[in-house]
């Protein structure tokens, strides 16, 4: 049932316009009901980039239609069951496909049997019953990610993925072995071909440095396929010069030192898994450059590194490390995505340059050269603590179209997860900058934010402290809270819960030593 929403705001404090001291709003995707969701990808529709569609461990769908700057979730189902590790990806024709992989639960029959690719062809209101890929029991299936033919030949629209393939999770059995397979779809997801296997060497089970995996696969201008992975403290690549049909033998093209499996104070565990992106833009001065993005401990710390191939991955440069600060502290769960309009390179990750302690920042990093060199800007408004103890998810994700700019990551406050994004705008060759939507509100307020079908609540705050938000009907009773914790400074927007009938509320935000209030109606 869609929502009519009509809102109308006021202030009981209001103060002068947000300067630029923090530059990048923020904004809280997850709803703060939501306990501990991890593992996040987002997904930016080319044909309406205010459209936007996000994932997160287990089955979380979270849908944007005005930009980013506010959200609504809800939790899918399929009939393989749900089991975590989401992939989103809009194609170039609107079509949205969530991947995850298959099981109900760790004793289920069919755990991890296959992976499964769900598609929506109305941006994310509804999803079919799902594909199956890779089905190949009792082999498991784990760590898919999704790939774009963007190539101007006859295979563009082709999407496909690929995964690795453990004969059992987490054996210790020598004979037990990893793989990496690949499979596509012609026809937007609706049938997928028989895998293919990409490697030749394998690994083993142990989901550590000797397993083979991180499989992530682009296309280059003629519709190959190449694929890269991590593994025996290499980065692998190899390439399918027949639209994915076959591969030849894979090879090393980058040393990664310690592995891909490596520990981060703080973090459950970290990962320093590669990913491929190719410019397929024909206007473009590095039309076909091929750009593989990973992480390792070569310094003694986490950093971020990059190297470029323009003959088709024959030869590759030498590696150029991303993080372009000095400071021996740990840049970490990095995700790369190219705009296929411009050819920049964009860059999240996790990063503690600034202190000497666990706290953590979320940095952005920017190469409008063809990967010869990156700026970098602090697109968090506040940092975070987190606690080894809470899972904090093995990756974060970064899309990008036309200048727009979305990176998803998970904050820990309280050792409680949560799900943000930044609004980012690529202003060309100058560095990237925040939307002036940022410019025009208060310094600490709350007010209403959405379209009618996605009410919800914004606040800003102007310095770090306990934050509550009370929503109350016209008679003075409190209906509920909508908030009761901890944030930094900086822009906080999240949906309404569902189940808010219809009616003219009152949202009270109370932070130390300031209130401040708006009025909304919802209606039907």
């Amino acid at each position: 049932m869609r929502l009519r929403t009509i809102f109308s705001l006021f202030f009981a404090v209001f103060f002068a316009s947000l300067g630029r001291a923090q530059s990048f709003p923020n904004v809280r995707i997850s709803d703060p009901g939501l306990r501990n969701p991890e593992e996040v990808s987002i997904a930016l529709n080319p044909r309406d980039p205010n459209q936007l569609a996000a994932g997160a461990n287990l089955n979380y769908f979270f849908y944007s239609n005005d930009g980013g700057w506010s959200w609504h979730w809800k939790q899918l189902s399929s009939p393989y069951g749900f089991w975590g590790d989401p992939n989103l990806l809009f194609d170039d024709s609107g079509v949205l496909y969530y991947e995850h992989l298959s099981g109900n639960h760790w004793m289920d029959s069919e755990f991890l049997e296959r992976i499964v690719v769900q598609r929506s062809t109305d941006a994310g209101l509804s999803f079919d019953s799902g594909a199956q890929v890779g089905y190949d029991p009792p082999t498991m299936q784990d760590k898919a990610w999704f790939g774009l033919d963007r190539s101007p030949t006859g295979s563009n629209g082709t999407i496909f993925t690929s995964w690795n393939e453990d004969d059992k999770y987490g054996s210790t059995d020598p004979k037990d072995s990893s793989r990496i397979f690949f499979s596509e779809s012609t026809d937007r997801g609706r049938t997928w071909c028989s895998r293919v296997r990409v490697d030749h060497w394998g690994g083993d089970c142990l989901d550590s440095s000797n397993t083979i995996e991180g499989a992530v696969a682009t296309a280059g201008p003629n519709g190959e396929v190449y694929v890269v992975w991590s593994g025996h403290n290499k980065i692998y690549f190899n390439r399918s010069l027949d639209h994915g049909r076959t591969f030849g033998l894979e090879r090393a093209i980058a040393d990664q030192p310690g592995g891909w499996d490596f520990k981060v104070p703080g973090i459950f565990r970290v990962n320093g898994f590669p990913m491929i992106a190719s410019d397929l833009d024909p206007q473009s001065k590095y039309y076909g450059r091929l750009y593989v993005m990973w992480s390792d401990q070569r310094r003694g710390v986490t950093d971020v590194y990059s190297i470029y191939s323009s003959d088709g991955g024959k030869t590759w440069s030498a590696p150029l490390r991303v993080n372009t600060d000095s400071a021996m502290s740990h840049h970490f769960l990095p995700s790369l995505a190219i705009d296929p309009t411009t050819g920049h390179l964009f860059v999240v990750f996790y990063d503690r340059r600034n202190y000497v302690d666990d706290q953590t920042d979320v940095y952005l990093a920017r190469s409008t050269d063809g990967g010869a060199s990156f700026d970098n800007e602090r697109i968090s408004q506040s940092a975070f603590g987190p606690v080894a103890k809470v899972f904090f998810g093995d990756y974060i994700h970064i899309a990008a179209f036309d200048r727009h700019i979305y990176p998803i990551w998970m904050r820990m406050d309280d050792s409680v997860t949560s799900v943000w994004t930044a609004i980012v705008s690529d202003t060309g060759n100058g560095p990237v900058a925040a939307s002036m939507m940022q410019q025009q509100e208060p310094q600490t307020a709350i007010w209403a934010t959405g379209n009618p079908a996605a009410p919800g609540v914004a606040f800003s705050s102007e310095s770090a402290g306990h934050v509550r938000i009370e929503l109350f009907d016209l008679l003075g009773r409190r209906v509920g809270t909508l908030l009761n914790g901890d944030y930094g400074p900086g822009q906080c927007r999240f949906g309404l819960p569902e189940n808010i009938p219809d009616g003219t509320y009152v949202a009270k935000l109370t932070t130390p030593g300031k209130q401040a209030v708006a009025t909304l109606v919802v209606a039907r």
